[in-house]
């Protein structure tokens, strides 16, 4: 009997013993010694976004989270042992810029160690609006815009709103020209390839001669709105609009289209690869049937198209889309098809050297088929112009 209750006692101590010893492994304080790159045996003390990194040290299996800064990422078990943790630094952008990459435990317990995740620069796609109003509130759209400090119109100090990591709404400066936009960021400085109020490679904006003889375009009834009659707001001058309801379904409407005929705008020698087609659009009630075709005639006859439909998309495709006033609108000069009459070439041929355009027409259409009648539709188009991107 004795020797039993000794037995008893003595696995008793040994499973008291083997517990403590767990607990002792669990709440080891982790140690950092090396952060390396998986790629290579190379000791680093920062890394960009998405880079693969290899925290070592001793006590990492109770690691349950890693920040980066104020970022939090939890690692995958399967990468987590006593001596390695394999992980790969989050692309979210800190609220707060620590520089240290900081372990949190199972239990709570944090170590930290310095370490720097390397912010990229802001990349800007464009403005909402490219011909803002001086005073109206704008947006600059992107990329990285993370810890914006300043946005610049020119030479400029902008006002900042708000920002998120994609979007700076600001205010438009009331001195704004023809000049690029630069913000300012923790990732660094980056200034517009464009410039707000571009006068260069405009084609139509209503207001300069589109035709030989002084005129403002060639022919066609689309309304052109005079800033002193217009119900919105006048961003450059006067624009063309379609403000109708019932809109028959056909291809060709006279109150649908502007051309310029034959007119050389003076485009320097370029092919499509970096050129950008843009536009101002107001589009006023939501749109969600009918398209304008744009058709771009060139001085040996050809003619390249592109059918601009921005509702067309899996968010607008039901509800129809609206602007926020005024909005400027990128098409790829790359996405303009030859057309022979009605018919896409085949294969794709694209536009070799703009300086031979000689004619842009735009026309509304409504004759796909099935079309229906469209009950109302208002859009206005201003500054319609090729320029680089």
């Amino acid at each position: 009997m004795k020797r039993y209750i000794v037995k008893i006692i003595l696995m008793v101590c040994v499973a008291a013993t083997m517990l403590l010893s767990c607990e002792d492994n669990e709440v080891a304080t982790p140690v950092i010694t090396n952060i390396r790159v998986v790629e290579k045996d190379s000791t680093i003390s920062g890394a960009e976004f998405n880079q693969t990194i290899a925290i070592q040290g001793s006590g990492l299996g109770s690691v349950r989270a890693i920040m980066f800064n104020d970022v939090t990422i939890i690692p995958s078990p399967v990468y987590v042992t006593d001596n390695n943790i394999i992980c790969t630094v989050p692309d979210s952008a800190p609220k707060e810029v620590t520089n240290k990459i900081t372990l949190v435990t199972a239990s709570g317990e944090k170590v930290s160690v310095d370490f720097s995740v390397v912010l990229p620069p802001p990349e800007i796609a464009g403005l909402y609006n490219e011909f803002g109003i001086p005073g109206e509130q704008n947006k600059v759209l992107g990329s990285y815009f993370f810890l914006i400090t300043k946005v610049i119109v020119g030479s400029t100090e902008a006002e900042i709103v708000e920002f998120t990591d994609s979007e700076i709404t600001f205010v438009m400066p009331e001195d704004a020209t023809t000049s690029t936009v630069t913000v300012v960021g923790a990732g660094g400085e980056t200034t517009s390839t464009f410039r707000i109020h571009e006068t260069e490679g405009r084609m139509i904006n209503f207001d300069i001669p589109a035709t030989t003889w002084g005129s403002d375009v060639c022919w066609g009834d689309a309304e052109r709105i005079d800033p002193a009659n217009s119900e919105l707001p006048v961003i450059s001058g006067r624009y063309s609009r379609i403000k109708q309801t019932d809109l028959p379904a056909t291809g060709y409407n006279g109150s649908w289209v502007f051309s310029t005929c034959y007119f050389d705008f003076g485009l320097p020698a370029a092919s499509h690869e970096d050129k950008y087609f843009k536009m101002e659009v107001d589009i006023v009630e939501a749109w969600k049937a009918g398209y304008y075709v744009i058709d771009i005639g060139m001085e040996s006859g050809d003619h390249f198209k592109y059918k601009f439909k921005p509702w067309d998309t899996d968010t607008y495709r039901t509800t129809g889309l609206k602007t926020d006033g005024w909005k400027t609108f990128y098409i790829p000069l790359s996405d303009f098809y030859k057309y022979n009459g009605d018919t896409q070439a085949d294969p794709i041929v694209r536009i070799t050297d703009i300086s031979k355009i000689r004619d842009l027409r735009v026309d509304f259409s409504n004759g796909a088929t099935g079309a229906k009648v469209i009950a109302s539709h208002y859009v206005a188009l201003d500054n319609l112009r090729i320029v680089d991107k």
